[in-house]
């Protein structure tokens, strides 16, 4: 026996007691996540804010938090039965393989406590962060360049760090020894277990207040009012029938050509199954996606989810996709031992891909596609000094909606930018330039967010740099008419004779002291025929600097006089008719043309872009 299974005795909850008990598990969570925030050593933690606290049942399954479906309790009970655990217990793990993808990569860490009330494990909390480094091939651990998981830093089993309140100490310094930074190591880690103790603490006193039966009462029914939210929504928005959509990779960072994975969504007879099977074999870089089942799912509970959000985010979440179908071998279900540091290539898109296959059932009316956030590893030493290491999240734009437009400059939708001024404190680096990229949002009714153009010299004797950007080959989709978003670009000292063009996704480049690195990001895709975006907010956009006179005219056909800065509104109108002319009706989709299927567009990659 590995999990409680007993079922909750049915008892009947009040809405204001629900309430109380939903109040304190949020604020909980906010809590736990601030002792991270302001008790963590590194910046990935402390400033751009990659961690996060969830809650789960006696069952594992997720009560409130954002674990994305993942089943973090599981690979646990494989090592620990419940019935071996105990009060002031407290868990560690970080395998991919063996956690069968509840983690992803290597330096996401988890910590789980088992919450004991009455004698009993009534639920399960747990702390998670991304960590600076754990060893591995390079500083950062995660890279472009790695072919296999071991070059993705240390790999830690479920461990019992902590047996009823005494630390294993002999483990945990083996783990510290593994890391280049182990000072940063051992102050992120126990940040990490004092927001687990915490979290554990809270649902104590939330069942001491409430009692046992209310509270396993309550938070059961959260969990299925959850679940027949995002199943009424998805049985209304999906269709009888088959959809599927086809989503690229630009490369794996070792090999030349594109990746893909493909997804086909079916509806019959009320059943709705999520079928991956025609996806790619898995890469020989580090862009491999270790998907579990429970992941797929929640994306499409997470855009459900948005028509209600008065419920908790929980396990009710997977409601909506009754069998999710995977290959094993492929990009999205790789075998041992690939590389899978860089996969947030690989499942950013996939969650822009859950929107494209509701476009067609909801009339286009999803957010378009948003490009993948940005990392570069700023390696640096001065003469006779150690290493050190900036990894740096770079924002990007995000894909325009059905009534706004995309967010301009965002790295992700729950962590931060750096502040230049952080960057320059702490290490021998001076950012120069932080920029809208103008023209990088896709063209739109409404437009596509915009990325952004960042300049980084160094300042030390010596380094190299790895670079971890996507979207320089395939741009995001635009939807509705809507046209796909800029792409992305590395140069090395630019508007200079030692101007060099880098590879986006791409290790081990070489910068000494004085060099420049400006990167520019991609942007998301518009939503809706940018021919009918107001000509007074396309000017607005050219004064800001998001979109410039010539793509104002190009793309918009709003036509701007450079002197004075006054939309022509006679010319306009002369330039939109004649742009409808020549490029014929819109399609749902746009990335290099317009195109309603996937097989359209497939077809057209592989006839100008082969591998």
């Amino acid at each position: 026996m590995t999990a409680n299974n007993e079922k909750t005795p049915a008892v009947n909850v009040n809405p204001v007691t629900r309430q109380l008990i939903r109040g304190s598990l949020r604020a909980a969570r906010l809590e736990c996540e601030l002792l991270i925030e302001r008790t963590a050593m590194s910046a990935f933690i402390r400033e751009k804010k990659d961690y996060q606290v969830s809650f789960l049942d006696r069952h594992g399954h997720e009560i409130y938090g954002d674990s994305m479906g993942s089943d973090i309790v599981r690979c646990v009970w494989d090592f620990y039965p419940v019935e071996t655990m105990a009060a002031g217990d407290l868990y560690w793990y970080n395998d991919p393989y063996l956690s069968r993808g509840s983690i992803t990569h290597t330096p996401d860490m988890v910590f789980l406590a088992p919450v004991f009330f009455e004698g009993e494990a009534v639920a399960y909390c747990h702390s998670f962060a991304h960590f600076w480094d754990l060893g591995g091939s390079r500083p950062g651990s995660i890279g472009p360049a790695n072919t296999e998981i071991f070059h993705d830093g240390t790999l830690v089993p479920p461990i019992k760090i902590i047996d009823q309140g005494k630390t294993n100490d002999e483990a945990y310094r083996i783990i510290l020894r593994n890391s280049r930074y182990p000072d940063l190591l051992e102050g992120d880690t126990r940040a990490l277990m004092a927001a687990a103790n915490r979290a554990q603490e809270r649902l104590l006193e939330m069942f001491g207040r409430f009692g046992k039966e209310t509270t396993l009462a309550a938070l059961e029914a959260d969990q299925a009012d959850t679940a027949a939210m995002v199943r009424e929504k998805a049985l209304e928005l999906i269709p009888e029938g088959t959809a599927s959509v086809r989503e690229y990779m630009d490369h794996d960072g070792v090999n030349g050509g594109w990746h893909s994975f493909h997804l086909e969504l079916n509806r019959e007879n009320g059943r709705i199954t999520l079928d991956s099977t025609q996806s790619d074999d898995q890469a020989g870089g580090s862009i491999n996606f270790m998907a579990s089942d429970g992941a797929l799912g929640a994306y499409f509970g997470q855009y459900f989810h948005q028509y209600d959000t008065s419920m908790l985010s929980n396990h009710g979440l997977l409601a909506s996709i009754d069998d999710v179908k995977m290959r094993q071998g492929s990009i999205l279900q790789p075998d041992w031992p690939a590389a899978l540091g860089c996969r947030a290539h690989t499942f950013t898109k996939l969650k822009s891909s859950v929107r494209a296959l509701l476009a067609e059932a909801t009339g286009g009316k999803v957010m378009a596609g948003s490009a993948v956030y940005v990392i570069a590893y700023w390696r640096m030493k001065n003469n006779g000094e150690d290493w050190l290491l900036c990894t740096d999240g770079i924002a990007v734009g995000h894909g325009a909606r059905p009534f706004a437009d995309g967010l301009d400059a965002i790295y992700s939708r729950h962590n931060e930018n750096y502040p230049g001024e952080f960057m320059e404190m702490e290490y021998p680096l001076r950012m120069e330039r932080y920029a809208i990229g103008m023209d990088s949002g896709g063209p739109g009714k409404f437009r596509g967010g915009c990325g952004i153009i960042r300049d980084v010299r160094i300042l030390a004797d010596e380094g190299t740099f790895g670079l971890r950007v996507e979207n320089n080959l395939f741009p995001t989709w635009g939807v509705s008419g809507g046209m796909g978003g800029g792409t992305s670009r590395v140069v090395l000292n630019p508007g200079t004779p030692q101007e060099k063009e880098i590879r986006p996704f791409s290790d081990d480049n070489v910068w000494k002291k004085g060099d420049l690195v400006r990167v520019y990001t991609a942007g998301g895709g518009g939503w809706g025929d940018p021919l009918e975006r107001e000509p007074d907010v396309v000017l607005d956009d050219v004064l800001d600097g998001f979109v410039s006179i010539e793509a104002a005219r190009d793309s918009y056909g709003v036509v701007i006089d450079p002197s004075s800065l006054v939309v022509d509104q006679r010319e306009t109108e002369t330039v939109r008719a004649d742009l409808r002319k020549s490029r014929g009706p819109t399609k749902l989709f746009h990335r290099f043309e317009y195109y309603d299927t996937a097989e359209e567009e497939l077809t057209w990659v592989e006839r100008n872009i082969p591998r």
